[in-house]
């Protein structure tokens, strides 16, 4: 009984905090894309986006492609996505561009591992979907944050989108955070609950770091971040 009133008050805590969060959101001004996303409308179409582990569907990119006219980056290494987004890049008639990488903590090659039956891969061989399931494995070009700008001929970023699946623990930690300075908005999906080897810790941890270094941060879930100035 007394485990059952304490996941009811937990429950009730969660949907509280959400909640207020949400109202907070709406006071800052914040808009909200699904699944998950969360951004301030700052966009022309002169802006450019990085939608570093779009996905095969890159859908955040879409949306901002639709919405503002964004010049939209969108960084994936799985071999499978590919043809999707390569009709994407030929339905928006340059808008989005699909870069084969990986964003990692240094600049060179690592084997990724494609999940047979799951949209998300990952680096870690203990990722959720890689124990799971069947995968093919294979190296891919990986670059750290600090040549993202560079690579797609940007002075500024108005907004860096990073799903890494468990990489972005190693990308922060080695980050130096001057590198975040053409970054006007930073959204990370933390991967505490996929990847065994890190906690919850470690993604207070990353968010303390990059909020030291001058942004302000928001989260509904504590999941996902928006990091803004």
């Amino acid at each position: 009984m007394k485990s059952f009133f304490t996941r009811a008050l937990r429950r009730l805590r969660r949907t509280w905090k959400i909640f207020w969060r949400k109202l907070q959101a709406q006071r800052l001004g914040l808009r909200f894309s699904p699944p998950n996303y969360i951004y301030f409308p700052r966009f022309s179409e002169q802006s450019v986006i990085i939608d570093a582990g779009c996905g095969y569907e890159a859908e955040f990119s879409r949306h901002l492609i639709n919405v503002f006219g964004v010049r939209a980056f969108g960084i994936d290494p799985t071999l499978k996505h590919r043809p999707p987004l390569h009709t994407l890049e030929q339905q928006t008639n340059g808008r989005f561009t699909h870069l084969p990488l990986a964003v990692t903590a240094a600049a060179g090659t690592i084997t990724f591992y494609e999940s047979e039956h799951f949209e998300s891969g990952s680096i870690h061989t203990d990722h959720t979907n890689v124990r799971r399931d069947s995968t093919l494995q294979y190296d891919v070009e990986t670059l750290p944050i600090s040549a993202l700008a560079g690579r797609v001929g940007a002075e500024r970023v108005e907004y860096l989108k990073l799903d890494l699946e468990g990489a972005e623990f190693e990308v922060i930690a080695q980050l130096d955070v001057r590198d975040l300075a053409p970054f006007d908005q930073i959204f990370i999906e933390f991967h505490h609950h996929a990847v065994p080897h890190y906690s919850i810790e470690d993604t207070r941890r990353a968010v303390e770091k990059i909020r030291a270094a001058g942004y302000r941060v928001f989260s509904l879930d504590d999941h996902n971040y928006l990091f803004y100035h």
